[in-house]
Formats: structure tokens, sequence, C-alpha cells
């Protein structure tokens, strides 16, 4: 975990403080909050980078971003939602496993997807 200074130093001048403590205030990123300041793991750190680029680089206003970042939230506990499902498949008796792949196969085909 990485303090504020500390990511302020990592992203090199591309996001200020007063930038970063809105994005917080916007809930942009989500750090951890202690008596001692703001604490950020890796992955708000990715976060801030790609919102940075997002809205230094392609231009992405703050209206644009709550949808992106909203977006991009849903597609990622999706993910993780279908890695859990094909675990649990997976621990599933081959047969069972056969006519899991066999009704996905035919819904596919039917909405066209195949």
């Amino acid at each position: 975990m990485k303090t504020l200074e500390e990511v302020l130093e990592v992203l090199e001048a591309r996001i200020d403080r007063v930038r970063l403590e809105d994005y917080i205030a916007r809930e942009w990123v989500r750090p951890q909050r202690a008596d001692t300041g703001w604490y950020f793991e890796d992955i708000d750190i990715a976060r801030l980078q790609l919102i940075s680029h997002l809205t230094q680089e392609i231009q992405v206003n703050n209206e644009g971003m709550d949808v992106v970042l909203s977006l991009l939230d849903q597609l990622y506990g999706l993910r993780a939602q279908m890695r859990h499902l094909s675990h649990a498949i997976t621990q599933q008796p081959p047969q069972v496993q056969m006519e899991i792949t066999l009704i996905v196969d035919q819904l596919m085909k039917e909405t066209g997807k195949s």
C-alpha cells in the first residue's frame, strides 16, 4: 500500500494533489482511509493511471468519466462472476459439464453469437 504522497510521486506529476483529492471525492478511486491519511493499493494506482490517460489525453469529461468507470466496474464484476461460474462448472462431473456446454452452444446459436 502506498500513501498519497507516494502515489503522487509514482504518477510523476500527471495528477496533482488537488486533482487526486477530486477523484477521491467523486469516488473514481476508493483508497483506504486511516487516521494518518489515504492508502492506495496497486489497483488504485492503475485506475488513476487510466483516469489520467482518459481525462488528459483523450479529453473525457467528468460526466463521461462517470459512465466509463461505471461500465468498466460492471465489466470487471461480470468477468469475476464468469471466473467463479467457470470454476464451479469444472467442479461438476464430466456429464454435467458436457450438458452445460451443449446448452450454452444452443443458446449461442439461438442468439446468433456462434
